[in-house]
């Protein structure tokens, strides 16, 4: 079912304090107060705009879905094709006819955001990747995500110029639904790096409020990533405290680090904390 929200009311005086540090470079912002199921602030959040591999985030809910309903195990072997192997950007060390556990992928998946390990995933629940794509968008129309289209399941621009769409209220629902129903998925998204199994590669997070301590976020556990020239630089983020827990969505910023400064003014705000900016820049594509 769609989530139909309602922004909460802010007192002007609390507006213009915070405003100096508040002001949004991003196109979208959304912060979204999970306990009250509300909305605490938001900007141009029912526009559908490319999304990068923050759609990856549909994928990672139909694995789950398919882990639960017991259609599949962590341990299954996956057998990589051809079409999986050679996909482009970002990427693990994988060849055609490697056999990989459904974990691995997964977590290849979830932190560095490969493209190889998200196509294999997709061809292993549907036999391809077209087929898991109307499965991503099926799940999208009984979810109610009425801005949401995937062409793929990574996030990629196809070569027809079409890419994945979503509104980032759209966005703040999927998080939400997935943090509610599969709340372990907390523990990985919160991982700075992971060893896999199959090849013993070390692979690493590409959220650098996990990683880098001028943007880090105290209580910050997720979420997801994405960037291409046509979506710019996305993330969804989350953090708890407390028992409290609040949903961000950041779209279209210019730079790498301005999602997570973008983040972290929204959290701040969230939490009733100074907001600190960063040292320095740090640059990242994914």
């Amino acid at each position: 079912m769609r989530k139909k929200w309602l922004a909460i009311g802010i007192p002007i005086s609390l507006v213009l304090l915070t405003y100096s540090f508040f002001f949004s470079t991003a196109e979208k912002t959304l912060l979204l107060d999970v306990n009250e199921d509300k909305l605490v602030i938001d900007s141009g959040i029912d526009e559908a705009v490319p999304v990068a591999s923050i759609s990856k985030m549909m994928t990672e809910y139909l694995i789950l879905e398919s882990i639960e309903q017991g259609i599949i195990d962590w341990s299954d072997p996956v057998q990589i094709s051809g079409e999986a192997a050679s996909k482009e950007g970002a990427n693990i060390s994988l060849s055609e006819g490697d056999v990989v556990p459904i974990h691995d992928l997964y977590m290849a998946m979830l932190l560095p955001s490969a493209n190889n390990a998200t196509v294999a995933l997709a061809e292993h629940l549907a036999d391809s990747e077209k087929e898991f794509v109307k499965k991503m968008n099926e799940k999208a129309e009984e979810m109610g995500l009425t801005k949401s289209t995937f062409v793929n399941a990574t996030g990629l621009t196809e070569s027809n110029s079409q890419s994945n769409q979503m509104s980032a209220r759209d966005i703040a629902v999927l998080a939400q639904l997935i943090i509610t129903r599969f709340p372990e998925v907390l523990q990985d998204t919160a991982k700075s790096s992971h060893t896999l199994l199959f090849s013993g590669e070390r692979v690493h997070t590409t959220n650098h409020m996990l990683t880098k301590s001028d943007l880090a976020f105290d209580g910050l556990d997720g979420f997801k990533t994405g960037y291409t020239n046509e979506a710019g630089y996305c993330f969804v983020g989350t953090a708890s405290r407390n028992g409290q827990r609040f949903i961000t969505v950041v779209l279209g910023t210019e730079n790498d680090q301005a999602r997570f400064v973008e983040t972290k003014k929204l959290l701040s705000f969230a939490f009733g904390e100074p907001y600190r900016p960063p040292l320095e820049a740090s640059l990242d594509r994914e």
